[in-house]
Formats: C-alpha cells, sequence, structure tokens
C-alpha cells in the first residue's frame, strides 16, 4: 500500500527550476504575468539534501546530511526532521546548520514514520517491534513515542499491540495525536490517541482508503482511495463526523494536497483542472493551462509553505523521456507561469522557507 505523512520527502527527486518563460489562462488574470508575480524566493523547494529557491535551477546551498535523504518539513516551512541509522534527527532548513539527534532507538526496535506537532515544535514517531511471525508480518506493537524538538527526555505515549500505526499529526492545544493502521489492503483503522495514552479506534476498511494525510494545524485529516474520485475529509477527531467529497463520475483524479494555513484540500484532475474542496463541499476552480495529453501519468502537487501558491507538475508517460510539464498559480489572483523542468516535480510538503 501507498502511505504519506505530512510533508514527507522523497527520495531522488530530481527538481530543476528555471526561470519561467510564459504564463497561461487562469480564472482570474487576464494579463501576462512575469515569473516575479507568481514566484516568491523567500521560499523554495528541498529534495534530498538540497535546497533551491522557487525561481533558480541552481542549488541556494545543500545541508551536512545524506543526499538520500528522506524526511518531513515542519509545518512552519523551516525545520527537516529525518531518521537515519536508528536515530531521530532534525536540522534547521539554512546553511551552515547541523543537525541533532532526538532520540536513539534500541537494537531491537526500529521506526519508518514519524510528524510534526501542529506548533513546529515536537514530533511524534511509531516505534515499532519484531515484526511477528503471524498477523500478516505486522510489527508484535507499534509505541507513539514523543520528543520535544528543545530537547528533553522522549516517552511513550501509547503501545498498540500487533500493529503498524503510521503517525500522521500531533495538535498540541487539543493534546491529541492522529495516526492509523496500515494493512496490506489501506487504513484499517484510524486512531485518535490522547497525550495521557487513551486511544480511540475507528474501522476504516470499508472505505478503502490507501493515502491518509493531515493538515497542517493537524486539526483535519483526507483519506483518498477507490474509488479514485471520491476524498474523504474528516474533523482530526472524529473520523464519523467526515464527509465524501466527490467529482463526478468519469473523472480521475491524479493527486491531493492539503493548503496550507487553510481547512481546503486541492484536487488535481488529469486534464486542465485544480479545484479546492473545504469539509462543508464548498469548492472553486483553478484553471490551469492545457498539458499534453502524455503528461499526465505521473502527477505531483506542492503548495507553497504560506499557501499562497502552488506548484503543479505532470511527467511525461512517454518510455525514456524526461519532460516535465510544470507550472506555478498564485492562488489569490489566479495568475500562472509554466516552469521548465526535467524529471519529477517538487511534492507536497516539499515547499520550505529561506531565511527570516
Amino acid at each position: 500500500m501507498t502511505t504519506r505523512t505530512s510533508g514527507v520527502v522523497r527520495l531522488l527527486m530530481a527538481l530543476v527550476v528555471a526561470t519561467a518563460c510564459g504564463s497561461g489562462p487562469s480564472t482570474v488574470a487576464t494579463t501576462n504575468p512575469t515569473p516575479a508575480t507568481v514566484l516568491d524566493d523567500h521560499f523554495g523547494f528541498i529534495a534530498g539534501n538540497t535546497v533551491r529557491v522557487e525561481s533558480s535551477a541552481k542549488p541556494l546551498f545543500v545541508l551536512p546530511i545524506p543526499s538520500d535523504t528522506a524526511g518531513v518539513v515542519s509545518p512552519d516551512g523551516r525545520r527537516l526532521a529525518y531518521l537515519a541509522d536508528n536515530q531521530l534527527h532534525v536540522i534547521n532548513i539554512a546553511s551552515g546548520a547541523q543537525p541533532r539527534t532526538l532520540l536513539s532507538l534500541s537494537a531491537l526496535e526500529g521506526a519508518m514514520h514519524l510528524a510534526w506537532s501542529s506548533d513546529s515544535t515536537g514530533l511524534v514517531v511509531g516505534v515499532t517491534g519484531t515484526v511477528a511471525p503471524v498477523n500478516e508480518g505486522r510489527p508484535s506493537y507499534t509505541k507513539l513515542r514523543v520528543v520535544d524538538t528543545a530537547g528533553g527526555t522522549p516517552r511513550d505515549v501509547i503501545s498498540i499491540a500487533n500493529a503498524s500505526v503510521v503517525p500522521l499529526a500531533w495538535d498540541r492545544q487539543a493534546h491529541l495525536i492522529s495516526a492509523y493502521e496500515a494493512t496490506e489492503s489501506g487504513a484499517g483503522a484510524y486512531d485518535v490517541v490522547s497525550e495521557s495514552g487513551t486511544l480511540k479506534r475507528t474501522s476504516a476498511g470499508a472505505a478503502n482508503l490507501y493515502i491518509l494525510s493531515a493538515s497542517q494545524d493537524g486539526k483535519h485529516v483526507f483519506g483518498h482511495g477507490d474509488p479514485n474520485n471520491v476524498v474523504r475529509v474528516w474533523p482530526m477527531d472524529s473520523y464519523e463526523g467526515g464527509v465524501e467529497l466527490r467529482g463526478t463520475s468519469d473523472e480521475h483524479v491524479a493527486t491531493v494536497a492539503w493548503r496550507p494555513g487553510t481547512a481546503e484540500v486541492g484536487v488535481l484532475f488529469h486534464g486542465d483542472r485544480l479545484e479546492l474542496w473545504d469539509a462543508n463541499g464548498a469548492k472553486r476552480t483553478i484553471a490551469l493551462p492545457a498539458a499534453k495529453s502524455s503528461s499526465d501519468r505521473y502527477a505531483t502537487l506542492a503548495f507553497r509553505a504560506d499557501g499562497k501558491a502552488v506548484v503543479i507538475s505532470r511527467q511525461s508517460g512517454v518510455e525514456g523521456s524526461t519532460e516535465t510539464y510544470t507550472v506555478a498559480v498564485d492562488l489569490a489572483s489566479g495568475r500562472s507561469v509554466l516552469i521548465p523542468m526535467s524529471g519529477n516535480g517538487p511534492l507536497a510538503g516539499t515547499s520550505v522557507r529561506i531565511g527570516s
């Protein structure tokens, strides 16, 4: 199954952002914007250990961590947390920054998934025990272990037996952690855990959800799976209180991502349309320059960390081709500008803040 946590930085991203060269139609603007009206070099993207600003193909700086690092960007866009050598590390996304180790796991433990707290001051890690010989190869337990980025002693909030638990978010204001239990057929259960260790488990298997993601403030979660044209959105403390948002029956959703600072979900359809949906069912459409039909095979949707713009990429499905259609969109005005790019585009959650 495919699992995602908010802001996962994938391996082998070949982000090559060059000076924008044109513009396309939008729902609002009728002028031809320059790149400066859409792109903002106070922000950029991280790929592995390399950080670039939005408008430049050249790396701005390289962090002193492995080039194949996969991690999670904090909600404020200023730090990266990652797991390596059975340790949890965090590093400021700034030139000259050095990583710090926040916790180390024992030789009998492992971890693959982590999530930031909503205020960017703490982290929750899914720490697993040895794999059980039965029960679909699930670990003997998953402990949700929390730690403050300022330091201090990590503590286990809860241990859930015979489950592979993926943390989604830690809402420090509500004192709740959201997570789901991964199975071979998707999300088997959705969990809400209080900081005192109380578990509320809700079955989610019937919904056929394969991709789950929490909003940056930790207050909402979406699930996407089968049927493809449906996105389920719910308050983090009530799976039962969710709603199903639907496209038309013949439409195929390419990818879905949260818009930072809002309760809106960006839904990219194959073709030339981006829609922003909220949990009340309201939606608005952002028209995009038409992409080549061969560019719909692999799509990415990366909102800027401040939620004011988005970069949309579609990679060509032609064998041997690295051609990628990429467009940046200012969400207030609807202005858009095409960006030359080769290889995979930036992924959801990889936008970072540059400087103070």
